[in-house]
């Protein structure tokens, strides 16, 4: 009898070590802004652990790299990362100091998003300092094209799969169901856009270039003089004969910024209204997921 219950106490303790083995098991996944960890998620559900280093209240382009953050990308199996020289500023040294082969660029645990699309707003010219904060590489703001995401969900879904054989059906089921409902839902989108009438739109930063090239608008001028560069006296003069001539109805400003210049064009352009818009998951409350933002954009398209 003594000898069965150790049998049956050793068997129990086995089964309880193998479950907490399992726990442990799952695959941990950093990704650079709330963005790309809301796209990571869309695809990974319960199958792994995911986290982001940039909030998304925070600016992605100009980041404090944390020692906290190296900690993350230490015990990382995986660094989904935007790219596009959008972290640069903060990313090469959170890699260096987390002492991780695995998260560093060419690794099997280093996943840039941006080498996997072609991007707009790639400049053709020689850059220099005096052109403003370009990204050499192109626009980095990609995941508010939510057809983008749709495609890159199924990227994610592959290098997952790579890294944990047991989910890799699973990993490709989400991204295949993520992508039918973004196609459905673009359908929606697109229509009500369409209603609103209005095909032009000026904008604070070429952050919502994506957004607006998916769906067909068109943004004349920036209220910034250049990427980075607040608006000179006569630039907000240009603004303001372009939003007149054009008779721009909307100016969009990215919840980052103040919408001081844009109620000043506003003010000086009869029917056109200022919208705060916030561009990534998590820049206000209510926006939880990636469909959250492009829908909030859609409605203050409708005025609502």
């Amino acid at each position: 009898m003594k000898r069965q219950f150790k049998f049956v106490f050793g068997f129990l303790a086995l089964a309880v070590c193998f479950q907490a083995s399992n726990a442990q098991a799952k695959l941990n996944v950093v990704a650079t802004t709330s963005d790309i960890g809301a796209l990571v998620r869309e695809v990974a559900g319960d199958d792994a652990n995911v986290t982001t280093i940039a909030k998304g209240s925070q600016d992605p382009h100009f980041l404090e790299a944390k020692p906290s953050f190296m900690v993350k990308l230490r015990d990382a199996d995986l660094l989904v990362a935007n790219g596009l020289s959008l972290e640069i500023g903060w990313l090469p040294s959170l890699t260096r100091g987390a002492r991780n082969p695995k998260v560093n660029p060419g690794g099997s645990g280093y996943l840039d998003l941006g080498a996997l699309i072609d991007p707009i707003d790639k400049p053709t010219e020689t850059l220099t300092r005096a052109m403003g904060d370009v990204h050499p590489d192109g626009n980095p703001h990609f995941t508010l094209d939510p057809e983008r995401n749709a495609e890159l969900s199924l990227k994610i879904a592959e290098r997952l799969g790579q890294l944990d054989l047991a989910h890799k059906d699973a990993y490709q089921k989400r991204a295949l169901a993520f992508k039918s409902r973004i196609d459905s839902k673009m359908k929606d989108w697109k229509a009500r856009l369409e209603k609103t009438g209005i095909k032009e739109v000026i904008t604070y930063h070429p952050s919502l270039n994506y957004f607006l090239s998916r769906f067909s608008i068109k943004a004349p001028v920036n209220l910034e003089l250049k990427p980075g560069v607040p608006p000179s006296a006569q630039h907000i003069l240009d603004v303001i004969a372009v939003a007149r001539t054009n008779k721009i109805k909307l100016i969009l400003v990215d919840n980052f910024f103040d919408t001081k210049i844009a109620d000043r064009v506003a003010k000086e352009a009869p029917g056109t209204r200022v919208a705060s818009v916030g561009i990534a998951v998590e820049s206000k409350p209510d926006l939880k997921t990636l469909d959250d933002v492009t829908e909030q954009l859609v409605r203050t398209f409708e005025g609502k």
